[in-house]
């Protein structure tokens, strides 16, 4: 049996007969939460689970040349804004991992049921050191402001025609509206056409992976109906298929200014080019990225505006200065409260509540050791709820961001350093133009008796959907109806 050298951090002892495995099952049923517990108990750094388990890096760690031979284990959460700045800054300590996690590879020589596994939604996520620097130098043209800001006119066509099907009275599962708009926003500007259905099918493919991949059930990876791993792989194989699929139908057209035309026609400096391998994995993790963390953001700020009329009053009047039209690039920049109030619920409720690192070289981080091969997870939610950086901090107050500025380590929805989202600016603008979009022909409100639960895998998203009532804008404000459910204890909201 292997010896493995452990991280020191202080941590809850072992389940009886269990072991460390319900130690890592009772994380995963909630990270949140659990999270929070620990931290209360035994301070910003420690250990989820005091073993030789891992929840999300790597199982065969010699598949990173710089760990081979590692012998570290365990899994540490962290808490704080230098120990986010010592992580987040140092690239040559604390590695990246495939959004598969401790599935990538599934074996030195995966079979080709596991094949799917070394590509599928690797991208940005599984390159590191000088490779990451290759593959982001590559990518980084498609994301320049000239382009970002041309793909205005296609988030603009994309949201009216979701929006052209409201009517004042439905009730409406805006967490679904939300993900059509963002999710063909993305296949138009990735693949540069709406690929409709195809692209909804995807979609729909990649949440329900995200899902299964959090799924405590994956602990156990058996390949055997109906355990999760094997839903896990059918769903992997789907989404490799399709996605390999979109990228030979991109390559018959002319190029055009989508942005798997420009990662088609990349070349470094060396006149290398991205493999077939190397753009399904960025292609799938743009396209995740590109729609996922986004629609959770338009979703939770909706809910938040539904239960505070008054930043929706202060809202409304910054958008009448639109007259009713869709904003321009120009005019997003002239709307502060609007940019106030998006980075007020990332902060609240972040998209991406949980940043994981694996440890490439034996270090020290807070006064305890991690052993390279152990794993390091950031808690962007409980940074974001610290009182000494934000004042009432479980409290939706968008006002807040006209005095105060966090550094990137205290306020980072979208992570910090090298290793800062890419798609940052395309988020933003994003955001903001169908926030404004929605609001300015909108209002919605939450059914009396409604539930909010949310849920985390890798993202933080509404449980089930969120069903709003649609009124028309000259309606009086909408009511701010209370809910129950366990998004109720991510804030704290009126009564």
């Amino acid at each position: 049996m292997d010896t493995f050298a452990l991280p020191n951090a202080p941590g809850p002892r072992p389940y009886p007969i269990v072991g460390i495995l319900g130690n890592a099952v009772r994380w995963m049923h909630d990270p949140i939460a659990r999270t929070g517990e620990l931290f209360a108990r035994y301070g910003n750094v420690v250990s989820i689970a005091k073993g030789p388990i891992r929840i999300a890096n790597p199982g065969p760690i010699d598949a990173f040349p710089a760990l081979a031979g590692a012998k570290g284990a365990g899994v540490v959460c962290v808490n704080g804004a230098e120990l986010n700045r010592q992580v987040l800054t140092d690239h040559e300590r604390y590695f990246m991992i495939a959004l598969t996690g401790r599935l990538y590879p599934p074996s030195p020589t995966p079979s080709d049921r596991q094949r799917p596994v070394t590509r599928t939604m690797t991208g940005l996520f599984h390159v590191n050191s000088r490779e990451h620097k290759k593959h982001r130098r590559l990518l980084m043209p498609a994301f320049a402001k000239t382009r970002i800001d041309a793909y205005r006119d296609d988030m603009v066509r994309i949201a009216n025609d979701v929006l052209d099907a409201y009517r004042p009275g439905q009730t409406r599962d805006v967490h679904e509206d939300m993900t059509e708009i963002t999710l063909r926003i993305a296949t138009a500007t990735l693949f540069g056409e709406d690929e409709g259905s195809r692209g909804t099918r995807l979609a729909r493919r990649m949440q329900e992976w995200l899902s299964t991949l959090m799924s405590p059930g994956m602990l156990f990876t058996h390949d055997v109906r109906p355990l999760p791993y094997w839903r896990f792989l059918n769903l992997t194989h789907e989404i490799d298929r399709e996605t390999a699929a979109i990228l030979r139908d991109r390559r018959k057209r002319p190029e055009g200014a989508d942005m798997l035309s420009m990662l088609l026609s990349a070349r470094d400096e060396d006149g290398s080019a991205l493999d077939e391998d190397e753009l399904v994995g960025h292609a799938g993790v743009i396209f995740a990225a590109g729609h996922e963390t986004s629609t959770n953001a338009l979703a939770w700020t909706l809910l938040l505006l539904s239960q505070h009329p008054d930043v929706m009053r202060d809202l409304d009047d910054e958008l009448a200065t639109l007259g009713g039209a869709a904003p321009t690039v120009e005019d997003l920049a002239k709307m502060p409260f609007l940019e106030a109030v998006v980075k007020e619920s990332m902060r609240l409720l972040p998209p991406v509540p949980l940043h994981p690192r694996i440890v490439a070289k034996d270090s020290e981080l807070g006064g305890y050791t991690l052993p390279a091969g152990s794993e390091v997870i950031l808690s962007i939610f409980h940074m974001h709820h610290d009182p000494a950086v934000f004042t009432e901090p479980r409290r939706f107050l968008p006002r807040r961001w006209e005095t105060i500025k966090p550094t990137v380590y205290e306020y980072n929805p979208f992570s910090a350093g090298p290793r800062m989202c890419i798609g940052a600016a395309f988020a933003m603008m994003e955001i903001k133009l169908v926030l404004a979009m929605v609001l300015s022909r909108f209002r919605l409100e939450l059914p009396r008796e409604s539930r909010v639960d949310h849920r985390v895998a890798i993202t933080m998203a509404p449980h089930r959907g969120l069903e709003m009532i649609v009124r028309s804008r000259g309606e009086a404000p909408a009511r701010a109806n209370g809910f129950r459910g366990k998004a109720r204890t991510l804030a704290d909201w009126p009564a």
